[in-house]
């Protein structure tokens, strides 16, 4: 982060990622046109990686953590292969005796079973937890 207004701005944003320019501007003291240019600015560098859409809230009621386990050190080739699985919000990573930590989102139990026959299938995991979300508590 550049600085402190860069900072205030960034924390303005998560807290309200709608807040117009002229809001944002008042609370860090900027002009909204200085606003825009910094916020233009942290999209270019990385600060900002895009704006989020929360499917669940629209589209989805079921949720779920796949574990996958791979053969050998795998996950660099396997990810790919699971790109063209839409349900699959986010893909990790990990240390330990799970390889990878799939976040998938569905219509319902059986849309995750879905995913979970293909991801199973796919070449070069050889294994697959599912642990589907009972409640969420809390998201940020």
């Amino acid at each position: 982060m550049a600085d402190a207004k860069d900072a205030a701005i960034v924390d303005a944003l998560s807290a309200d990622s709608r807040a117009p320019l002229k809001q944002i501007a008042a609370l860090v003291g900027l002009s909204a046109s200085s606003v825009q240019e910094r916020i233009a600015r942290l999209v270019a560098n990385g600060t900002i990686e895009g704006f989020s859409i929360r499917r669940g809230a629209v589209e989805t009621t079921a949720r779920a953590y796949m574990l996958v386990t791979t053969s050998g050190a795998q996950c660099a080739s396997v990810a790919p292969r699971l790109l063209d699985i839409a349900q699959i919000v986010r893909c990790d990573s990990v240390a330990g005796e799970t390889d990878m930590v799939l976040t998938v989102e569905g219509r319902d139990a059986a849309a995750l079973q879905a995913v979970r026959d293909r991801v199973a299938a796919t070449e070069g995991v050889t294994g697959v937890v599912t642990m589907p979300v009972m409640v969420q508590r809390f998201a940020r």
